[in-house]
């Protein structure tokens, strides 16, 4: 059982997937996010179903036609969740029809983004999901999505303690992930999710400082470039 947000940045062209659950490794097996695209496969997951669908998105399909293309392929397709978001803002999302009499499990979709939940305590956690991301047009992505993620904990979660979580994201024409935050599993009587916001308080700032200017200036230490302003590095060369 998991709750998640698979998202696109208009701006910035970033994707990324932020998810909570109350089973240990979430993002060992549940998201995939390579440069322009980020999926979830999650309830039953299957990482091999994560990466087809990331594969055939990557290639240029409509995520519709990819999840279109997995049903078909997948003789498991009913125990699935899915969604797939692309950084030119197209949108998929599947829920599949099994219930086994737990919690609330469904999907919504939006502009950019779509939100995600089997076993949770009803429809209200992923609207509060859905209404938070909406409302956060202003804030810088990652900070964007983990507090859609933390208001879907609010709204109740999965009614349970969440032992894993996960933020990452990527952007367009990179083969690595921007940023890649996980709880695998959290302290005794933590919350994952609160886990997850300590440690992206402590490495949120330093995000450009990682991804881009330590690369070439080794004599620069984090606290130092938080100090110059943030610069970033001219004319980086990516690894192609």
């Amino acid at each position: 059982m998991t709750f998640s947000i698979v998202a696109t940045d208009p701006t910035t062209k970033a994707v990324g997937v932020c998810q909570g659950t109350g089973s240990i490794a979430l993002a060992s097996r549940c998201p995939q996010v390579a440069g322009g695209v980020a999926v979830t496969s999650q309830w039953h997951s299957d990482w091999r179903l994560g990466l087809r669908a990331l594969d055939l998105a990557t290639s240029g399909l409509d995520p519709q036609v990819v999840l279109a293309a997995l049903e078909l392929t997948d003789p498991l397709f009913a125990y699935r969740q899915v969604g797939i978001v692309t950084d030119d803002g197209r949108v998929g999302a599947h829920t599949g029809s099994f219930s086994g009499g737990r919690s609330f499990s469904g999907h919504h979709t939006g502009a950019g983004y779509a939100v995600l939940g089997n076993g949770v305590v009803g429809p209200e956690v992923l609207t509060a999901v859905a209404q938070t991301f909406e409302a956060g047009s202003e804030l810088a992505f990652e900070e964007r999505l983990l507090r859609s993620l933390e208001a879907g904990l609010e709204a109740g979660g999965e009614g349970r303690r969440h032992l894993s979580s996960s933020l990452i994201t990527t952007l367009r024409g990179e083969r690595r992930p921007r940023l890649d935050l996980r709880v695998d599993i959290a302290p005794d009587g933590a919350d994952s999710i609160r886990e997850l916001r300590r440690i992206f308080n402590e490495y949120g700032p330093l995000i450009d400082y990682y991804g881009d200017y330590w690369l070439d200036h080794p004599e620069v230490l984090g606290e130092e470039w938080l100090g110059l302003g943030q610069p970033r590095t001219e004319n980086r060369q990516r690894v192609s």
